[in-house]
């Protein structure tokens, strides 16, 4: 059984054409889009031989094992331009997502849509995104053991855009929509600033006034986000 992170990824694919799910760890996501008959074949990808090895096993025995096509490489460099119609990129921090379509983004750019599962630093992502001129086409929150899972969906483009700073920390569309989780979200991430704020008015070494400045409006902004959902 998918858990629900995973499952929130797999609705993001583009159905009825290849993909690819770059780090497919334990191969379970891959699996799932196969016995789903969600795409024609997965294109899978690990970076380092021990790893690929473990999925070579977790997958051997499957009945879909000649609609996947398991491969060894760092990031986009296992697929040829435009290869599969979605690419997948999970459990990652977002920097390193980031990192990963920057290597060449018109090699990145040849594939209609990118799915995203930061585990971290979204916001390093969504900068990278805007700046490149790619639209974030959905973004949504799934609750699984206590925490909080962000899914984003980006196809390539080309007319940059600016976020505001709350929109590259928290989303753009989650901001915008009213969706499940977003009120305990925005809460959480309002508990973050303000540790981050004590933090550095606490800290004894030498800060930015622009970097509490920063953390100010954040905080304010948010509360009366926060406070109009309660209105």
């Amino acid at each position: 059984m998918l858990n629900k992170r995973l499952l929130a990824v797999s609705n993001n694919v583009i159905k009825g054409e290849a993909a690819a799910d770059i780090g497919a760890d334990h191969g379970l996501l891959t699996l799932f889009l196969l016995e789903k008959d969600i795409v024609p074949q997965v294109i899978a990808s690990e970076v380092k031989e021990g790893p690929l090895e473990r999925l070579r096993h977790a997958v051997e025995n499957s009945p879909f094992r000649e609609r996947m096509e398991l491969r060894m490489g760092n990031g986009l460099e296992v697929l040829r331009p435009g290869e599969v119609a979605t690419v997948i990129i999970a459990g990652m921090g977002g920097d390193n997502i980031a990192e990963i379509l920057s290597r060449e983004w018109s090699h990145s750019a040849s594939y209609k849509k990118f799915v995203f599962q930061p585990m971290s630093k979204a916001e390093v992502l969504r900068r990278e995104l805007s700046r490149q001129g790619w639209p974030v086409l959905e973004e949504s929150l799934v609750k699984e053991q206590q925490r909080i899972f962000l899914i984003i969906s980006a196809c390539p483009g080309n007319a940059p855009y600016e976020l505001t700073p709350l929109e590259l920390d928290l989303g753009p569309i989650i901001l915008k929509n009213d969706k499940p989780l977003k009120q305990h979200f925005l809460e959480d991430s309002l508990r973050k600033y303000r540790r981050v704020y004590q933090g550095l008015l606490r800290s004894k070494h030498i800060y930015s006034p622009a970097r509490l400045e920063e953390y100010e409006q954040k905080i304010k902004a948010l509360e009366e986000i926060i406070h109009a959902n309660y209105s």
